[in-house]
């Protein structure tokens, strides 16, 4: 059974509403994890439904990576698809063209290999961050670089990792970055 509740304004000075993402986010590879939390989806409290507070467990000698973002240049948005009420998460993001790392991820972004990101909108409290792509619902990558002008724009690695998802699901806990034991 669904329900609802009271949607009211969020006009807290101290909180403003300002759009994109930070400017480092974090990924796996979906092979590196050894087990998945899952969500609660308990009615018993409809905020707390959608939100993962355990923590991830990666295989030996994994961990998140850290993806440092070009000032400015992550976005994430959600959008419905199909008749069933799925939501694809996009999470599009650069690298500067001279950042040798963004050519080896974009020359890994193959549309074909799962991953899973941990997404922190500017709006976010600390250490709460969306989650794009999961056990279930693998996120794709995939990137191309576009070479800017002599006399304008710098060349960037531009990528898209997108998931078609049932929920927009938030992770509230520790990124974990030193390799699992």
């Amino acid at each position: 059974m669904c329900s609802i509740i009271d949607i009211n304004d969020n006009a807290d000075p101290c909180n403003k509403n300002i759009g994109g993402t930070e400017d480092i986010a974090y990924y796996a590879l979906l092979a590196d994890f050894a087990a998945f939390p899952d969500l609660p989806l308990s009615e018993t409290d409809l905020e707390d439904k959608f939100l993962i507070l355990s923590g991830f467990t990666f295989k030996t000698g994994k961990c998140w990576k850290k993806l440092q973002l070009s000032k400015d240049s992550g976005r994430l948005s959600y959008e419905s698809v199909g008749n069933a009420g799925a939501l694809s998460a996009v999470f599009n993001f650069g690298v500067a063209g001279n950042n040798l790392h963004g050519q080896l991820l974009n020359n890994l972004a193959d549309n074909l290999t799962p991953y899973v990101f941990l997404v922190q909108r500017n709006s976010m409290p600390a250490g709460r961050y969306d989650l794009v792509g999961s056990d279930v619902h693998k996120a794709a990558l995939k990137g191309g670089y576009d070479g800017g002008e002599k006399s304008g724009n710098g060349g960037m690695y531009n990528f898209e990792a997108r998931a078609t998802q049932k929920f927009e699901t938030h992770y509230s806990g520790t990124v974990q970055l030193t390799p699992q034991a």
